[in-house]
């Protein structure tokens, strides 16, 4: 299966694939099977080997460097709160200030992509 994300080569497509592997895990979510999203994620990518995933920032931190070439592989960050655009649809404007959750990319680096 290797890295997943290699072949993503912008924010939409890496957002993409997360989704896409995203969609199964949440049902488990729902259903208490799992603890969280991300917790399914991390077991899919544990199954590759990547048993200890960090930022750059952390594993530079440690005194450790990311191999050269590598891409990371991909978590959802904390949610932030937004509000809807007043440019957006007519839907939106009935509903003065909507919120919504957005859930950034969280890039992540594994046990097996350092030196």
């Amino acid at each position: 299966m290797g890295n997943l994300f290699e072949s993503a080569n912008t924010i939409q497509e890496k957002r993409a694939i997360l989704k896409s592997l995203s969609k199964p895990l949440q049902e488990l979510a729902k259903c208490d099977a799992i603890d969280s999203v991300n917790d399914g994620l991390k077991s899919l990518y544990r199954q590759e080997g990547h048993t200890t995933l960090k930022t750059m920032r952390q594993w530079n931190g440690e005194g450790k460097r990311v191999k050269k070439g590598e891409r990371a592989l991909c978590l959802w960050g904390r949610p932030k709160q937004t509000t809807q655009d007043k440019n957006n649809t007519e839907a939106s404007q009935s509903d003065d200030d909507q919120s919504l959750n957005f859930y950034p990319i969280c890039f992540v680096f594994s046990n097996l992509q350092i030196q």
